[in-house]
């Protein structure tokens, strides 16, 4: 039997845009370039509807948050009254508003010293400072006790599994942190008790954080924050021949809903006959896109505390 003995088929996004508008019954030669305007705000929608449908597994990596940071400035500017530090905005603190940090190294040097926060958000914490001046460059921010809220990339859609590792005697231990939601975070008379994280509250903002209960105490060895998140897909572009953020599997769902869509758009006749066919291939899809593991329901007979 010959065969072609490859695995490369992966078709370019203006491929599978050609083969969608076939399927709508528009002709190669007569598409404009507002047909292929359409096309991609069309691809960047359904791959944004992708990732609120479900878990897609190509898009889940681990990502690995130090429980205690300090942190490389990379801006600053001063009012004479209030200075205002910037950094990385994703897996850096977010500093309870009161608390205190220290800053040095700084160049100009009227930053460094210690400081209580007035305001802080992912990248940036603002305190009272006569300290004028642009950011010329080194330093470092860091708080001398536990901090609970961690900045989160805003490309993560849902964590899925965390956990906290600790490294004691140069043993790494990892303990499994739950979800719990905004209200049960809020029920916590005490939300500045230190131990070992047992739950964490991801706050879903346009710049997201997640916040560890207890507060980490890092008195019996550095800790760092652990967890598996789903993140966006991304963007579709038509430009330089680029292909689909999807994997093989998932090419022909992805031909049939984009050409429901333009159909909505260019062939509204059509779209009676595309949907199923673009829904029956999603399922397939869906259906294939799970891990292949055992699965057991038991009742939890007993709390999960250090």
């Amino acid at each position: 039997m010959a065969t072609s003995g490859t695995y490369t088929f992966n078709p370019s996004l203006g491929e599978l845009t050609l083969y969608a508008f076939n399927l709508v019954g528009v002709r190669n030669t007569a598409i404009l370039q507002e047909h292929m305007e359409s096309a991609r705000m069309a691809s960047n929608l359904l791959l944004s509807r992708w990732s609120n449908q479900g878990v897609n597994l190509w898009a889940v990596d681990k990502v690995t948050v130090p429980l205690a940071q300090e942190v490389p400035i990379t801006g600053a500017s001063g009012t004479g009254a209030i200075a205002t530090l910037t950094y990385a905005s994703v897996n850096t603190p977010v500093y309870t508003v009161g608390t205190t940090i220290i800053v040095s190294g700084m160049n100009p040097s009227t930053y460094n010293g210690n400081h209580i926060v007035v305001a802080s958000s992912p990248g940036s914490v603002s305190f009272a400072s006569t300290a004028t001046g642009a950011f010329v460059s080194g330093g470092t921010c860091e708080a001398p006790n536990e901090v609970a809220t961690f900045a989160v990339d805003p490309n993560t859609v849902m964590i899925l599994d965390a956990y906290v590792t600790n490294d004691d005697s140069g043993a790494n231990i990892d303990r499994i942190i739950l979800p719990v939601s905004r209200t049960e975070y809020a029920s916590y008379p005490n939300k500045q008790q230190s131990g070992y994280p047992t739950v964490y509250w991801f706050d879903r903002l346009i710049s997201p954080t997640v916040t560890l209960w207890p507060v980490p105490n890092t008195d019996n060895g550095p800790q760092e924050l652990q967890y598996y998140r789903v993140r966006r897909l991304q963007d579709s572009s038509l430009g330089n021949a680029q292909q689909v953020e999807i994997p093989y599997l998932w090419l022909e769902a992805f031909a049939y809903a984009l050409a429901q869509r333009l159909a909505m758009i260019w062939a509204p006749d059509k779209v009676v006959m595309l949907k199923p066919m673009a829904d029956e291939a999603y399922q397939i899809a869906a259906d294939q896109n799970v891990e292949t593991a055992q699965q057991y329901i038991s009742p939890m007979i007993s709390g999960y505390f250090r």
